[in-house]
């Protein structure tokens, strides 16, 4: 259920969004009322609002000291960055005002307070949008004074509420009844406003309600008064939040002129107006309803901990749209598609929302190599099924103990190399035929990268980003080289690989082979045990707190030392000649790494291939 006292967290902002741009009819839109009434966090950091006049006049009153700011020509976007505060020092100032026995509840914790972050606030003014020709972008904007004309052109009902607080003392009885929330959304489904007096909210759906309160956008407290009359929207919530200090003399008003509230409670995520026509003005809006319904039920699980929740799902007229509709992916920018992959892969569940864009008809417009892995059928002795489930099933373990979103693309990826490789497969192989197929560049292992930078630079990743992506994937069954090594030789490949990639690439490849193991199927090999390459993790930690990463910058001599000692000026030799040196000495650092015993073992070297 939703917690409408949280919504008193906002009032900060809305105090000192007044005293920067002067004046007291601003309201703040969207996602960030969302997450606080459902309690996902309790500190947002982007901060949308709306309010009339023309931009440039707003940007001009705007008083802009201690702030970075600037304004979008196109689409009159005004942003707001507070300069010297973060998140921390925020929520120091917050607590001051909570009561004295009081704290954040850490369910709400998402995180952001022990990060150093600005706080940011957009403004949009209130406007009308026409057709969208390019399924993206509105042929025409017109400004407006008018907040229903403003939600009427907003894509999901769930970022289509409104919040406004101004200091005001209202003039009413005491007729209320405790009640609980459910009736109180029994009072707002029948009469569509309800009041919460002891709070001072005011829950406003009634389009007609809202353009009286809201006449040319600007606040009529007669009306409110009015409207406060009527006890039968009168209400009080039964159990108090302790982490709220209530402030008597202020009207706090939510409008939600499209139902958002009940369609929270009901968990369902719908479009404003007929999903069609939504879906059709910007295509984009076809993932980003796959990452809300993903991020949000991220959230709420991470919130609950281990109680049972109810999960978002799609409207059934909305999830019909976005099939009906899922080829105008193809018209979206493709940097506006990398952008959202990275908010779902780095704060969602990427096997939730994989799991949608395939399930919604998406997949194969922004996967389309993960795509071909769906009923190609693997070795029944390692995979009970096809390569697509083991890869969801891969994703969704590492998606517990990593983070990283590179990480997870590359597990996404992992096995896209094999139906080339399966399809070379035919009845009674030999020996020599089967290690054909294993070489390049049938191996599902070195033909991915190039299946990797094909798909991944179409959605615009970075040179560097498919770069790592690859080496990720090239390297899953390093793990299983290692531990497949005799004893004395396990530690030297460790320590190789160290070396080659880094602690952090190492620990995160391992983190892979992990949730690759997991979801491979061999009873003789028992791959659910992966004690083994949890113990390899601990001597990784262990060698790395030791000996750091040694790469050849760390080696004793450099090239110009075999120059001048050989007298010698063969580049690509003396290149090859540090190889040799760097493997040689990263099997015993303490002894070898030293000049004459290098140079002794480069004689042999020369001697042996001449220059």
């Amino acid at each position: 259920m939703l917690n409408f006292q949280n919504i008193i967290l906002l009032d900060k902002h809305i105090k000192y969004l007044n005293k920067k741009i002067q004046n007291d009819n601003i309201f703040l839109v969207g996602w960030s009322i969302r997450d606080i009434l459902l309690w996902i966090q309790n500190s947002p950091t982007d901060i949308d609002f709306t309010m009339a006049w023309n931009p440039k006049q707003i940007y001009n009153q705007i008083d802009k000291q201690d702030i970075s700011h600037f304004i979008t020509e196109k689409f009159w976007t005004i942003t707001l960055i507070k300069k010297n505060e973060t998140v921390k020092q925020r929520n120091m100032k917050w607590n001051k005002n909570l009561s004295d026995d009081s704290q954040v509840p850490q369910s709400a914790e998402d995180g952001s307070s022990r990060r150093n972050e600005t706080i940011k606030y957009e403004l949009t003014p209130l406007r009308t949008e026409s057709w969208y020709k390019d399924t993206r972008h509105p042929d025409q904007i017109t400004r407006s004074d008018d907040i229903l004309l403003d939600s009427a052109r907003r894509d999901f009902t769930i970022n289509c509420i409104y919040y406004f607080s101004t200091k005001y003392k209202l003039k009413i009885s005491d007729t209320t009844k405790t009640q609980t929330k459910k009736d109180q959304i029994d009072i707002l489904q029948k009469e569509w406003i309800c009041f919460m007096s002891d709070s001072n909210i005011l829950i406003l759906q009634k389009h007609n309600y809202i353009k009286k309160l809201f006449k040319n956008w600007i606040f009529q407290p007669d009306f409110l008064d009015h409207l406060l009359d009527d006890p039968k929207i009168h209400t009080t919530i039964s159990q108090k939040s302790p982490n709220i200090s209530i402030t008597s003399n202020t009207i706090r008003i939510i409008i939600d002129p499209f139902q958002w509230i009940q369609d929270i409670t009901n968990r369902k995520l719908q479009t404003c107006w007929d999903p069609d026509q939504r879906l059709q003005e910007d295509a984009l809006r076809l993932i980003r309803a796959i990452r809300f319904v993903n991020v949000i039920n991220q959230k709420l699980q991470e919130q609950a901990n281990e109680s049972k929740i109810s999960l978002f799902d799609f409207e059934k007229e909305t999830r019909t749209s976005i099939k009906k509709n899922s080829k105008l992916i193809k018209n979206i920018a493709k940097e506006r598609i990398k952008e959202e992959l990275f908010k779902w892969f780095k704060d969602g569940s990427p096997f939730g929302f994989t799991a949608l864009l395939d399930e919604s008809w998406m997949l194969k417009y922004i996967f389309p190599a993960l795509a071909k892995t769906k009923k190609i059928e693997q070795p029944v002795r390692y995979h009970p099924f096809d390569v697509y489930a083991h890869t969801m099933l891969t994703l969704y373990q590492l998606q517990k103990i990593n983070t990283n979103p590179i990480v997870r693309f590359s597990m996404l990826y992992h096995d896209v190399g094999k139906p080339l490789q399966f399809s070379q497969y035919k009845p009674w192989l030999s020996k020599d035929e089967i290690r054909e197929i294993m070489s390049w560049p049938n191996n599902h292992r070195k033909n991915w990268p190039q299946i990797a930078q094909k798909d991944f630079s179409k959605l615009w990743f970075s040179s560097k980003e498919i770069k790592e992506i690859s080496d990720y994937i090239a390297w899953h069954h390093k793990p299983e080289e290692i531990l497949n090594a005799s004893p004395p030789n396990k530690q030297k490949k460790l320590r190789k690989f160290l070396s080659e990639a880094g602690f952090e690439k190492v620990n995160n490849v391992l983190d892979i082979a992990i949730a690759d193991r997991l979801w491979q199927y061999n009873p003789l090999q028992n791959s659910s045990d992966i004690s083994d390459v949890r113990e390899l993790k601990q001597q990784l930690k262990t060698l790395n707190k030791k000996e750091w990463q040694f790469t050849i910058k760390n080696l004793a001599i450099n090239g110009n030392d075999i120059i001048q000692y050989f007298q010698i000026q063969a580049w690509p030799i003396i290149w090859n000649l540090i190889q040799k040196t760097l493997n040689r000495v990263i099997d015993d650092i303490k002894n070898r790494n030293k000049k004459e015993k290098i140079f002794e073992f480069l004689k042999k070297n020369i001697k042996s291939k001449p220059i």
